[in-house]
C-alpha cells in the first residue's frame, strides 16, 4: 500500500483559502456609503417623520432599493432596504437620489403623532426639488437638507 506524505502547514492555508472563497462568493453584497446629516424646516430642526432616498433613474440610478431613516432632533442616518439581504444594511449605494419626507399618520393611545407641516412638494418623488449624489468623499454638508412649510 502506497502512502503519500503530506507537507506540514497545509491546514492553515486550506482554512484561509476556504474563508477567502466564502467571502468573495457569499458576501459580495452591494457597496454602501455612510449617509447622515441634518433636516431643517424653516430654519428649525425637524423632530419626527422620516427621510427617504429614492433612486433617480433619470440620472442613471436604476437600483431597486429604499433608503430611509427616522429624523430625531434634526438628524438622520440612512439605512438601505433592498430586495436581498446582501443589498440591505447601514449606508446607501453610490448614485443619484431624490429626497423626500414622510410621516406616519397613525397614532396609538400612548403616542399621538403630531403632524409636521412640510410643504407637499417635499413629500412627492415627482415634485421634490431635493436631489443628491451619494459618493465617496462628499463635500461637508452635502447630505443636509432644508425644507419649508
Amino acid at each position: 500500500m502506497a502512502t503519500k506524505r503530506v507537507r506540514r502547514g497545509w491546514l492553515p492555508s486550506a482554512i484561509l483559502g476556504a474563508f477567502a472563497v466564502t467571502f468573495v462568493v457569499g458576501c459580495g453584497g452591494v457597496r454602501r456609503l455612510p449617509v447622515s446629516g441634518t433636516v431643517m424646516l424653516d430654519g428649525q430642526p425637524i423632530n419626527g417623520g422620516s427621510l427617504q432616498f429614492t433612486p433617480d433613474a433619470a440620472k442613471g440610478n436604476t437600483s431597486r432599493i429604499v433608503c430611509t431613516s427616522p429624523i430625531r432632533e434634526g438628524s438622520y442616518n440612512l439605512e438601505t432596504s433592498g430586495i436581498t439581504r446582501a443589498e440591505s444594511g447601514a449606508g446607501v449605494p453610490p448614485g443619484w437620489y431624490k429626497v423626500t419626507f414622510f410621516q406616519q399618520e397613525e397614532s396609538t393611545k400612548k403616542h399621538k403623532v403630531v403632524p409636521i407641516d412640510v410643504n407637499p412638494k417635499f413629500k412627492s418623488v415627482e415634485k421634490t426639488p431635493l436631489e443628491v449624489e451619494v459618493k465617496d468623499n462628499p463635500d461637508p454638508g452635502a447630505y443636509d437638507f432644508k425644507m419649508t412649510k
